[in-house]
């Protein structure tokens, strides 16, 4: 059993992986876990799951047809950037999580609590997914900010994307990364060093 400074220490994020299914019901057991993150009020986060063929081809389709309207892709060589880049990161995923926060327009406290839970609910998340064998990539794409996307692939008018989540077993050809970190010190200091 991984204990928790283990899972935060050794986690590495991993664009690739082996090109095995991700069980759906192995996910909900995940995010059934990472759901305990704190929140204020109310879980302020929504998830969409995308494992099938048709799923990750609607998100595709969808995410390029952004991509034109909004000018990420603009010519052939954008287009021939983006839709390799969204090949690797879409369709060939096992399996894809697109999380999406609350906005609370007229609280601004709550608002910003609200990016803040359904973060830490991405990192708990993370966490447990290197728990049961996994590896993922936490990346905010461009599409992740588009509202009228994010309407389209379902989510409330007052939800926004905030990240997808690229998820896979890891391959063990592919060598993990080592962690750098800038030494705590440098960072964190006693309010006394400052007055």
């Amino acid at each position: 059993m991984v204990t928790v400074s283990e899972a935060i220490v050794e986690r590495r994020t991993s664009k690739k992986s082996l090109d095995k299914a991700v069980p759906l019901e192995l996910i909900y057991d995940l995010l059934e876990k990472a759901r305990f993150a704190p929140f204020h009020k109310r879980e302020p986060w929504q998830a969409k799951i995308i494992t099938t063929p048709e799923e990750k081809e609607f998100l595709y389709k969808e995410v390029i047809a952004s991509y034109e309207k909004t000018g990420v892709i603009c010519d052939e060589t954008s287009r021939e950037k983006m839709t390799k880049k969204m090949t690797n990161l879409l369709i060939n995923s096992p399996a894809t999580i697109l999380f999406a926060r609350e906005v609370i327009p007229d609280n601004k406290r709550l608002d910003s609590d609200a990016i803040q839970a359904t973060a830490a609910l991405i990192q708990n998340f993370s966490l447990l997914a290197f728990e049961a064998g996994l590896v993922g990539f936490w990346a905010s794409s461009a599409f992740v900010m588009n509202a009228e996307l994010s309407q389209r692939l379902g989510f409330p008018e007052n939800y926004e994307l905030i990240a997808n989540y690229r998820l896979g077993y890891p391959d063990p050809e592919i060598s993990k990364n080592k962690a750098k970190r800038a030494d705590v010190k440098k960072w964190a200091r006693p309010l006394s060093d400052s007055l």
